[in-house]
């Protein structure tokens, strides 16, 4: 299908530079479960904190804040995760704390080797 949309590379020489600096890749619900699994299996954490962290850690990788609550639901209604609060002193509202359930950690271990394959491959591409 034709597209109408303007393209946003004025010259040859922008297309190339792209391909040096590809824009960041968003990851898919199945992606981001394998990431809050990954960050969960360390320690417990905070909505905005996965998002910081995967900032931090990958940052050729994103991840929209409708996916990310699209994955917590899903891990929530298999089980596979909870939620507290704990209070921050430098915060006027508690903050809601992730905690990855006991029973969940087996199958969000064998999780990780494909995840990571993934995470390797896709690493090596986009760098």
């Amino acid at each position: 299908m034709f597209s109408r949309r303007k393209p946003s590379r004025t010259c040859l020489a922008d297309i190339e530079q792209y391909f040096h600096q590809p824009p960041p890749q968003f990851l898919d619900l199945e992606l981001a479960v394998c990431w809050i699994l990954e960050c969960l299996l360390k320690d417990d954490n905070y909505p905005s904190g996965l998002l910081q962290k995967l900032i931090r850690e990958e940052p050729q990788l994103r991840l929209s804040e409708t996916v990310l609550q699209q994955a917590l639901e899903f891990l929530e209604q298999q089980g596979s995760i909870s939620s507290y609060t704990q209070r921050c002193p430098s915060r006027g509202r508690p903050r809601r704390m992730l905690h990855l359930e006991s029973d969940a950690r087996g199958e969000a271990e064998r999780l990780m080797q494909p995840w990571r394959s993934w995470l390797d491959a896709h690493r090596f591409a986009l760098n």
